[in-house]
């Protein structure tokens, strides 16, 4: 398994992971990113999967610096 983090808080709201795979990211009513189906403690989301493809894709494109995928 693969952790991804999104620390919510360097969001600054630029829609490159959205635009990727809206299956995967969503804009919350605050307008920063969320992971779909992770669960948040402070203002940072986390999730596990087990392919990080899109994940890492997004976290090479996020203008935040937001998105980290860890082994």
């Amino acid at each position: 398994m693969v952790e991804v983090v999104l620390e919510r808080d360097m969001c600054v709201s630029c829609g490159n992971c959205v635009a990727l795979d809206e299956s995967l990211f969503t804009f919350d009513d605050d307008d920063k990113a969320t992971l779909i189906g992770s669960t948040r403690d402070d203002d940072v989301d986390e999730l596990e999967v087990d392919d990080a493809s899109v994940y890492e894709q997004a976290s090479e494109n996020c203008e935040g610096e937001c998105i980290e995928v860890y082994d």
